[in-house]
């Protein structure tokens, strides 16, 4: 058998078994009855396999940025104008796509002759050229680019898709790692240090408000739950490797909720929930669930129902080998999760301060809980 049809069977016999362990891990709950209400109803679903353009009216174009004073850690907002720092000329572009247009697209450069499609294109999975995926890219560690729903999340939803291929740096200590940079980079002009101690992605997360590339103080005062890396080289983060947490900043998973109970910092925001080694862990340590690996898919989901936010990854990776790992974390607990307050996905490279590199993204799929 061919290694291609070998690799493809593998693929899709593992996606598969995630689907079927998501579906036990969710399953509806029943009543006292013992009779089961309700179902995973899919809204939406990319996998960039359309041979139509993807954007109705052409790739979106460079403006000037609006968004500079929309909140208070908004590139121009009031912490910053309180530090007295003045956000860089820059250039926002944004669209719709998808079936019904239910996704967008929100990219960030300082230039507008930067190429948009340096920043975001569909090409040929990297495994298997039939397939097409969506690549995200931050050719500058001051570029930015993420995908959103273009309408705000049903209040119980589940969003799941593929991730993977990343190379956003590798957090190898030492002072001659450029961890993914080219070297010299700087967290400019809202902080005033080196960039190129941290560099990484977000596989998935949920945040409170319309996502768009900003500083990173500002995704740290409004995400929710959230799956995503960040290689440093400082090693602040601690993996789980099996036996013991270990201070590794080589490719972490982070899979974590935001204490709403915690102290917020101007800085960091508030406390992490972390989930790892089974269970969630107390508020603050920082703690990751894995590692991944290179040249490498994975899934991710995250559920929202009643009671708990339900984050998924599943895949090969570093520590564990092939795994699911399915973290729960009480809604009750996490911050700005109350009545009323929007939930929207998000994933790529949110930072116009971090983070260079490229990451493939497929398959996303949108469920809603219908009764």
């Amino acid at each position: 058998m061919p290694f291609a049809v070998i690799r493809w069977f593998f693929c899709a016999s593992l996606f598969l078994l995630v689907a079927e362990l998501n579906s036990q891990a969710t399953a509806p709950r029943s009543d006292a009855t013992g009779v089961r209400h309700g179902s995973w109803k899919v809204l939406y679903e990319e996998n960039f396999e359309d041979h139509a353009p993807l954007f109705k009216t052409g790739s979106p174009r460079w403006v000037a940025d609006t968004y500079q004073d929309t909140d208070e850690f908004s590139d121009g907002g009031a912490h910053f104008k309180r530090l007295g720092v003045t956000p860089p000329v820059a250039f926002r572009a944004e669209g719709p796509f998808g079936k019904g247009d239910w996704l967008s697209v929100a990219a960030y450069s300082r230039s507008n002759l930067t190429k948009f499609s340096d920043l975001f294109e569909v090409v040929p999975d990297p495994a298997d050229p039939n397939n097409h995926v969506l690549k995200i890219s931050s050719p500058r560690h001051t570029d930015g680019t993420v995908v959103r729903p273009t309408t705000a999340l049903p209040k119980k939803y589940r969003v799941c898709l593929k991730v993977g291929f990343a190379s956003f740096g590798d957090g190898k200590p030492g002072a001659t790692s450029l961890n993914g940079y080219a070297g010299g980079e700087t967290d400019q002009p809202w902080l005033n240090g080196d960039a190129t101690l941290e560099n990484g992605f977000y596989w998935l997360t949920i945040l409170d408000a319309t996502p768009r590339p900003h500083n990173n103080l500002w995704i740290h005062h409004h995400r929710k739950v959230t799956i995503d890396s960040d290689n440093n080289k400082e090693a602040w983060t601690n993996i789980w490797e099996g036996k013991d947490w270990v201070a590794d900043g080589q490719h972490p998973i982070m899979m974590f909720g935001i204490d709403k109970n915690g102290n917020d910092d101007d800085s960091t925001g508030r406390p992490f929930l972390s989930w790892s080694n089974g269970a969630l862990q107390s508020s603050g340590a920082i703690r990751a669930v894995d590692a991944y690996k290179d040249n490498t898919w994975y899934s991710a989901c995250i559920e929202r129902n009643e009671n708990a936010f339900v984050l998924t990854t599943s895949g090969d990776f570093k520590w564990g080998g092939q795994q699911t790992y399915v973290g729960t974390i009480p809604v009750r607990s996490v911050y700005e999760a109350g009545e009323g307050i929007p939930d929207f996905f998000m994933f790529g490279d949110p930072h116009n301060n971090y983070y260079r590199g490229s990451v493939y993204y497929d398959d996303i799929k949108l469920e809603a809980w219908q009764e």
